[in-house]
């Protein structure tokens, strides 16, 4: 009798054990394995922690993680201006595991620059989605007196001694941009690349550079503060109103626009591509997504696939012209 009852129990434990199994099954708990099982989502990055981008994949990943039901993880791959990630991306699987976040940088001025650059955005990559777009701009030191392209001209013309303009990169386009800006001034300056934005922001900070060529957020804190001054943008932003463009200024053919993209392997089916994208655009629509953007000078950019493959058709395109303009041999 002791037996059965005993075996009873066990029945009625094993009963307990399986129902609290099957509701723990729907539990959070349990979609994390779910998730854990198909792996983490890959999100690669040419560039070190820090910059426009990775600040970006970080802003975005953590939502992305909550919208997918799936891991997304920030893999930084710095070096040759992005290149190492993207020849990741063209000989990664094509099953959604791994996708590069990329600025116009590393997929519009490579392919122009650059002979074997290892891969081509064209053939190698699909778009996703755009993620935010963002300008370059035109700083000077507060000691050039410069509010606008003419002054720093003029500055220019009055000490043939300082003309250099730093950018951050050798045959980046802040480097095609200085050289244009030179041409419309008939000013003699000289690129100054520079190991990325930090140095460059540094030098133009301790004046060893009169003028310098970034990204807008690179230079915003310290037009802010009056110590750099911002005094032309690739194109209006309503994150510096009042301050024009280049084309406004009497530049025209400089309204490079960059953008920070999000891009598959080539073979990735649609439904990953599409199941993404749409992901991707209310990830962009979340508030506190907006605000954070925007406390890095970025302005949120959802749409569709295509819209983004458009989007890089037209600043490879400008970009064309300008390198070509410039004289510039890919190296």
């Amino acid at each position: 009798m002791f037996r059965a009852i005993a075996s009873r129990r066990s029945r009625g434990a094993a009963r307990a054990f399986l129902l609290c199994g099957a509701l723990w099954a729907l539990s959070a708990p349990c979609a994390a394995l779910a998730q854990d099982a198909r792996g983490p989502v890959r999100l690669l990055v040419g560039y070190p922690p820090g910059g426009p981008a990775d600040t970006a994949a970080r802003i975005v990943a953590e939502k992305l993680t909550q919208a997918l039901g799936r891991t997304v993880l920030v893999d930084n791959r710095p070096g040759a201006g992005g290149q190492i990630a993207a020849q990741a991306l063209k000989v990664a699987p094509a099953d959604g595991s791994v996708l590069l976040l990329s600025n116009t940088h590393t997929v519009a001025t490579i392919p122009l620059t650059v002979r074997n650059a290892g891969f081509s955005p064209a053939t190698d990559f699909r778009p996703v989605g755009t993620i935010a777009t963002f300008e370059l701009a035109l700083a000077v030191h507060p000691k050039t007196g410069a509010t606008n392209l003419a002054g720093l001209g003029a500055w220019f013309a009055r000490h043939p001694g300082e003309t250099g303009i730093g950018v951050p990169a050798a045959g980046s386009a802040p480097e095609f941009v200085a050289g244009k800006i030179s041409k419309a001034l008939k000013a003699d300056t000289v690129p100054v690349p520079y190991r990325g934005a930090a140095p460059l922001v540094q030098d133009l900070l301790g004046a060893q550079v009169a003028a310098g060529i970034s990204g807008v957020s690179d230079f915003l804190p310290y037009h802010q503060n009056g110590k750099l001054r911002i005094i032309a943008v690739s194109n209006p932003t309503p994150l510096l109103p009042g301050v024009p463009s280049f084309a406004q200024a009497g530049i025209a053919g400089l309204a490079l626009t960059d953008f920070l993209g999000l891009y598959a392997p080539a073979a990735t089916p649609d439904a990953i591509v599409v199941r993404y994208n749409a992901t991707l655009n209310r990830v962009l629509a979340m508030p506190e997504i907006g605000e954070k953007l925007r406390e890095h000078v970025m302005l949120p950019a959802p749409g569709t696939p295509a819209e983004q493959a458009q989007r890089l058709a037209q600043v490879s395109t400008a970009l064309a012209g300008v390198v070509r303009e410039s004289g510039y041999r890919p190296q």
